[in-house]
């Protein structure tokens, strides 16, 4: 009977485990969306031309790609709000 309830109690520690893991993941990745979004924000004004035409110069002055250029700037703030969260709340292990 001893074994029974030891194992059931592993069972149900190691769910509160998966549950808690679940849980932060979840606001963590919350977070990062949300100042992804924030830092996304920044881009959308009228100083992008500044930063296409360096990126056109760069490209032997080919026209940039809209589709491409949006996601160029996704994929910066979502890298830049991931190393935030690292640095604020002291995670570096991805």
């Amino acid at each position: 009977m001893q074994l029974h309830k030891l194992v059931e109690n592993g069972y149900e520690r190691a769910c509160c485990n998966m549950l808690n893991n679940i849980e932060m993941q979840d606001a963590k990745d919350e977070w990062i969306e949300s100042r992804a979004e924030e830092l996304i924000k920044n881009f959308s004004n009228d100083n992008d031309w500044q930063i296409v035409e360096l990126i056109n110069v760069r490209l032997e002055n080919n026209p940039v790609d809209t589709n491409i250029y949006n996601q160029f700037i996704t994929d910066i703030c979502y890298s830049q709000a991931k190393t935030e969260y690292k640095e604020k709340f002291n995670e570096w292990r991805f």
